[in-house]
């Protein structure tokens, strides 16, 4: 109801040149070029655009800006806000952003977010944050991707566990061991951003999600999510400390690797925390001879919409 009640107040009408509203299927056509390639399918999909809020702006009935966010119960996060060129400097992005944000908190939803590549974005875009009430955006992770086309199979081949390691499929894990783990997690042995534990067991990939036992002891685990039939997210991965210097971790990224490329993958990526400097050296140091697809920065900012 409260969504509901919300998108009646809309379009915002700005003046008597800009009018913001709320777009569905059929009014999302105008739209389609001002959003991100990758994302324009979503927006013709009924059950995907019911996830979605998508705005925009038009400029005496001409697409000028668009806006998409997706909608979660606690937290929405703003996935692109585009203004065309010619009617920048105008107040629009300032506009259609007030817009989601009334939208938002009026359905209950408490917090936005975004995570953006500067690369994708002019200065203006965090400016706009800046002065909209959101956090200082910060360097949140450097992204690396990597593909079977462009070397992903020599470097991962170097990479084998032998006794006493133990590698496993994530999905057979038992009962015993899921319990000595999140007891451990308790006690502080992994970051709580890093257990395995903190999505539902269905969110991993079972054809490489993996653990890694030693001695009988879990001590390790590198979990997947596979986004595409050819694209695969290196969600999650964690090894004990000692076994880390020893680059234990790093080999279990291989490992994952190549069971995505054995089922007919092709695309990988992962994030990597600016102050992991570790991780950072290997990732680039595995892609030193042109195996990497893309690289680059995500930065974060987010504002509180509801007490």
């Amino acid at each position: 109801a409260e969504a509901s009640t919300a998108r009646q107040e809309l379009p915002h009408v700005l003046g008597t040149m800009y009018a913001i509203q709320v777009l569905d299927k059929l009014s999302v056509q105008p739209f389609l070029l001002l959003v991100k390639p990758g994302m324009r399918h979503l927006l013709l999909d009924d059950a995907e655009l019911s996830h979605l809020l998508v705005l925009g702006a038009s400029f005496w009935g001409q697409a000028a800006a668009a806006a998409v966010v997706a909608q979660g119960k606690n937290a929405a996060h703003l996935i692109d806000l585009y203004v065309l060129p010619s009617y920048r400097q105008a107040g629009i992005g300032a506009a259609l952003l007030s817009a989601v944000e009334e939208q938002l908190a009026q359905a209950g939803i408490p917090r936005i977010q975004t995570l953006y590549r500067p690369d994708e974005h002019t200065p203006a875009f965090a400016a706009l944050l800046t002065r909209q009430g959101w956090t200082q955006p910060v360097l949140s992770d450097i992204v690396f991707w990597t593909c079977r086309a462009v070397g992903l199979g020599p470097w991962i081949n170097r990479y084998r566990f032998r006794p006493p390691y133990e590698l496993f499929a994530w999905s057979d894990l038992t009962e015993t061991e899921r319990n000595r783990l999140a007891e451990r997690g308790e006690l502080g042995w992994y970051p709580p951003a890093l257990s395995p534990f903190r999505c539902p067991d269905n969110i991993w990939d079972p054809e490489s999600s993996v653990g890694l036992r030693y001695r009988s002891e879990v001590v390790g685990w590198c979990l997947t999510v596979r986004e595409k039939p050819d694209q695969m997210l290196v969600e999650i991965l964690f090894v004990d400390p000692p076994l880390q210097r020893l680059g234990r971790g790093f080999m279990l990224v291989g490992e994952v690797c190549r069971r995505h490329a054995a089922s007919g993958g092709d695309y990988v990526y992962w994030r990597v925390s600016p102050d992991n400097e570790p991780m950072l050296h290997w990732s680039h140091k595995v892609f030193a001879c042109d195996g990497l697809v893309d690289q680059y920065e995500e930065w974060y900012s987010e504002k509180v919409l509801l007490p």
